[in-house]
């Protein structure tokens, strides 16, 4: 008798010969359900069948958890599908200027403030406002008459008393003449695209303004 008989013979068995293990299941399927409504069928009282009614509910309960199931997954493929369109459309916009909406701009170093301003109609006499973050009114600029639609400007920080403003953040308002403020847009470059986790929350990173949604993003010029 060898050794692999002896082992036999006592009851031993080798690694080879044992069956694999089935992995245990916590989560009944459709089929586990069917089996159980079939089970259930099976072994009623005879004298108190199953009422119709009550099958049609176990059955409802089976059509709605297998819907919702097959609803998460085609949500979940949607999600998938929009995250990587808006990540697409962002990676276009990179190298070119974007308006973005708020009427606080950049001033920077070496270099004019540039924005635009949104006219819902005809400006008889568009003129801009600038202030610096202590509320401080800086400098005016006259625009003259403007068409409705998108008015770009800059300004190269020159002050009245001939000296240039300090580079940093300026809030810009317009006034077509009226009285009332118009709605103001900041103008910068992109340098490039960041991504969140999973392909979501899609930001640009827009020169002199940082990280910016994609949201705000009014008007690619």
């Amino acid at each position: 008798m060898n050794a692999a008989d002896s082992l036999a013979a006592a009851g031993v068995r080798s690694s080879d010969t044992l069956a694999p293990t089935k992995e245990r299941r916590t989560v009944l399927n459709q089929d586990d359900f069917m089996t159980l409504l079939s089970t259930q069928l099976k072994f009623q009282d005879p004298s108190k069948p199953m009422e119709a009614n009550e099958m049609v509910a176990q059955m409802a309960q089976l059509s709605m958890t297998t819907g919702i199931s097959d609803l998460k997954d085609q949500l979940a493929s949607l999600s998938q599908s929009m995250n990587s369109s808006r990540a697409s459309q962002a990676a276009q916009l990179v190298g070119r200027e974007v308006l973005l909406d708020g009427e606080s701009m950049q001033l920077p170093l070496g270099g004019p403030l540039t924005g635009a301003v949104n006219l819902p109609a005809d400006a008889a006499d568009l003129k801009l406002s600038i202030y610096d973050t202590a509320g401080h009114l800086v400098r005016q600029v006259a625009l003259g008459q403007q068409p409705a639609g998108i008015v770009r400007f800059a300004w190269d920080g020159s002050l009245p008393d001939g000296t240039n403003a300090a580079p940093g953040q300026y809030r810009v308002f317009a006034d077509p003449g009226t009285g009332e403020s118009v709605p103001t847009l900041a103008a910068g470059r992109v340098d490039s695209v960041l991504l969140g986790s999973d392909g979501q929350g899609v930001q640009l990173v827009v020169d002199g303004y940082g990280l910016t949604d994609l949201g705000a993003v009014k008007q690619v010029m």
